[in-house]
C-alpha cells in the first residue's frame, strides 16, 4: 500500500532535492562551498533574502486583516447561504494563477479599469502607476492568497459550538466582550493555520511577482529563474534554493500541527488561557466598552466588508472573460467592442492548440495514476496506527507547501541527467508529485467522516474486501474521488513553474504558451484560455451541486 507512493516520491521528489543539495555544493567538477560562500558575500542576496520575508509576512498580515472579518461574517451566517458564498471563494482558488495575475494588468495598468474610472470621475488627470511595482505585486498576491486564508478560518469558526457564546451573553457580556474572550480565542486554530500557509506560500511565490512587480525588485524564486535561465549559474541557483527549502522546511516542521492536522493532531479548539496584567486588563475592557458601543455598526461594515473582498476574489475572473470576447486587435479594458475573433483565433493556432493539448491529456495522466497510488495510502493513514505515521502525512503533503522553484529545479538537474527533460514522462512524473498533496488530504479527511459500520455490515454477508471497496465505500466517497481527481488535474493544467524547467520541444504546455503569449505579446487568446476553463470549472460545480440537490430529495422522499 506504501511502496507505489514511496517509490514515485523518491523518484520525483526526494531524489530532486537531493540532486539540487549536490549541485549547490559543486563547481569547476569539484566539491566546494563556493556558491554559498558567493551568496553570503554579497549585499544584494541579503537584500533579497530580506525582500522576500518581508512581502511573505506583509503579504500574510494583510491577508489576516481581510480575511477574518470576511470569515466571521461567513460562518456566522446560516449553512446554504455560506456554503454559496465560499463556493465563489473557491472559484478563483481553482482558477490559474497566472490566468489571475494576466487579469490584474488589465485592471491596473495606465488605461485599466481603476485608473479610467478614476479619470472619468474627475480624481485624477494622469493614470496613476498600480503596476509593474510594489503595489501592483501586493495586490495579486493577497488576491491569490487570501482564499488559503479564509478556507481555514471559516473551518475553525464552524466548528465553534454557539452555545458559549450564548452562555457568555447570559452572563452579561456585550457583543466585543463576547467576541474577544470567546469566540476570537477559538477561532485562533484557523487564524494560526491560515497564516502558516499563506507565509510559507509567499516565500516561494514566483508568477504574479514576476508579472505585476518591479523589473528590478528580485524574490527569492525569481532570483533563482535567472541563475539558471539567463546565467546559467546552476551552483548559485541550487545554493539559493537549498536555502530557500531549508527555511520553509523549519518553518514546515514548527507549524505542522497548524498546517497539516492528522486525525488527533488537530489543534485544540478551546479558549487559551492568557495572563494579564491590570494596566491590559483596563486596556481590553476600554477596547470591549467601545466596541459593545459600536456593536449596531458592525453588521452593515461586516456586510460592506465581505461585498468588498468578493469583488476583489472574483473582479479578475470576470475582467478576463471580458477580454476574451473582445474585439479589439490588442490587451486594452474596457473592450471597445465584442466579437469571437480571438476565440477563433485560439482555435486556428496549431501551437496553442497543440500545448492545449498536451496540457489535457498528461494532466490527465497524471491525475489518474496520482488517484490509483495515493488511495491505498490514504486508506493506510487513515486507518492504520503503525510507526511513522505522522511523519508520512507530511511527507506526502510537503510538495503542496515547498517553493515549486526549488522541486522544478531538482526536476530538471534530474530528468536532464537521465535524459528525459522534456519528455512527456517528466511531466507525468512532475504532476504525479504535485497532485498526490491533494488527493491524500480529501481523502483521509473524507475517510476520517467516513461510518465504518456500512463496510463491517457488508463484510459480515460474506463480501470479500475488493468487492466491499467496489459495491459500498466507493460509492459513498465518489464525491471526495472526484474532487481528488479535479485537485490533483489542476494542480498539473495550471502549473508554469515546473513546466518552465521541464519544456521543451518534444512538450510545452498550455501554462508556458501563455507566459510566452503575455511576456511578448500580451494578446487576448490567454483570456480566452481563462474564460474556457472558468466555464469548465463552473459546469463541474454546478453538476456537484445539482446532484447533491438531487440526492437530498431522494433522501427526503425515502424518509416521507
Amino acid at each position: 500500500m506504501l511502496l507505489p507512493v514511496l517509490l514515485l516520491l523518491a523518484l520525483g521528489y526526494l531524489g530532486p532535492l537531493g540532486m539540487v543539495a549536490w549541485t549547490s555544493l559543486r563547481r569547476a567538477g569539484q566539491t566546494s562551498l563556493a556558491a554559498y560562500a558567493e551568496i553570503l558575500a554579497q549585499p544584494v542576496f541579503l537584500d533579497i533574502f530580506v525582500r522576500t520575508l518581508t512581502t511573505a509576512g506583509l503579504v500574510t498580515l494583510l491577508c489576516a486583516a481581510i480575511g477574518y472579518p470576511f470569515a466571521y461574517l461567513v460562518a456566522t451566517r446560516t449553512r446554504g447561504w455560506a456554503g454559496l458564498v465560499m463556493a465563489l471563494v473557491a472559484v478563483p482558488y481553482l482558477t490559474s494563477i497566472l490566468i489571475r495575475s494576466y487579469a490584474w494588468v488589465a485592471i491596473l495598468g495606465g488605461g485599466g479599469l481603476v485608473n479610467r474610472t478614476l479619470m472619468a470621475l474627475g480624481l485624477i488627470e494622469d493614470p496613476l502607476r498600480l503596476v509593474f511595482n510594489s503595489f501592483g505585486s501586493y495586490v495579486g498576491m493577497v488576491q491569490v492568497l487570501l482564499p488559503m486564508m479564509v478556507l481555514p478560518l471559516y473551518a475553525a469558526m464552524r466548528r465553534i459550538d454557539p452555545t458559549l457564546l450564548r452562555a457568555g451573553a447570559s452572563l452579561g457580556g456585550g457583543p466585543a466582550s463576547v467576541f474577544a474572550t470567546v469566540f476570537l480565542p477559538l477561532s485562533m486554530p484557523g487564524l494560526a493555520a491560515g497564516a502558516a500557509l499563506v507565509f510559507l506560500s509567499a516565500l516561494g511565490f514566483y508568477i504574479t511577482p514576476a508579472l505585476l512587480g518591479a523589473p528590478g525588485d528580485y524574490m527569492l524564486a525569481q532570483a533563482i529563474e535567472v541563475r539558471v535561465t539567463t546565467l546559467a549559474e546552476f551552483d548559485v541557483a541550487a545554493a539559493l534554493s537549498w536555502m530557500l527549502l531549508a527555511i520553509v522546511a523549519v518553518l514546515l516542521l514548527t507549524l505542522r500541527r497548524w498546517i497539516v492536522p492528522l486525525g488527533e493532531e488537530q489543534p485544540a479548539a478551546r479558549p487559551n488561557r492568557v495572563r494579564i496584567g491590570t494596566s491590559a486588563a483596563a486596556v481590553l475592557r476600554l477596547v470591549q466598552w467601545a466596541g459593545d458601543g459600536l456593536a449596531p455598526l458592525a453588521g452593515p461594515l461586516l456586510w460592506l466588508h465581505g461585498a468588498l473582498v468578493l469583488t476583489f476574489l472574483l473582479a479578475p475572473m470576470v475582467v478576463v472573460v471580458l477580454i476574451a470576447f473582445s474585439s479589439a486587435p490588442y490587451l486594452t479594458f474596457p473592450p471597445p467592442g465584442y466579437s469571437w475573433r480571438w476565440f477563433m483565433a485560439f482555435f486556428r493556432d496549431a501551437n496553442w492548440l497543440q500545448a492545449a493539448w498536451f496540457s489535457l491529456w498528461i494532466s490527465t495522466a497524471a491525475a489518474v495514476a496520482t488517484l490509483a497510488i495515493s488511495t491505498p495510502f490514504a486508506f493506510a493513514l487513515a486507518r492504520g496506527r503503525f510507526a511513522g505515521r505522522r511523519l508520512l502525512w507530511l511527507l506526502a503533503v510537503s510538495p503542496m507547501i515547498l517553493p515549486h522553484i526549488v522541486i522544478g529545479l531538482g526536476l530538471f538537474f534530474t530528468f536532464v541527467a537521465l535524459g528525459l527533460n522534456g519528455h512527456p514522462v517528466s511531466f507525468w512524473i512532475a504532476y504525479a508529485v504535485t497532485g498526490m498533496p491533494y488527493v491524500v488530504i480529501v481523502l483521509v479527511s473524507a475517510l476520517g467522516r467516513f461510518d465504518r459500520d456500512m463496510e463491517r455490515a457488508a463484510s459480515s454477508l460474506g463480501a470479500a474486501p475488493l468487492t466491499v471497496f467496489r459495491t459500498v465505500t466507493l460509492p459513498l466517497l465518489a464525491t471526495s474521488f472526484a474532487t481528488a481527481f479535479l485537485f490533483a488535474f489542476l494542480s498539473g493544467f495550471d502549473d508554469l513553474i515546473i513546466g518552465l524547467f521541464l519544456s521543451s520541444p518534444r512538450g510545452t504546455t498550455l501554462a508556458i504558451r501563455m507566459w510566452e503569449d503575455i511576456r511578448l505579446e500580451i494578446s487576448p487568446k490567454t483570456a480566452v484560455v481563462g474564460a474556457l476553463q472558468l466555464t469548465v470549472l463552473l459546469l463541474v460545480l454546478g453538476a456537484r451541486a445539482l446532484s447533491g440537490w438531487v440526492g437530498q430529495l431522494g433522501r427526503q422522499g425515502t424518509s416521507s
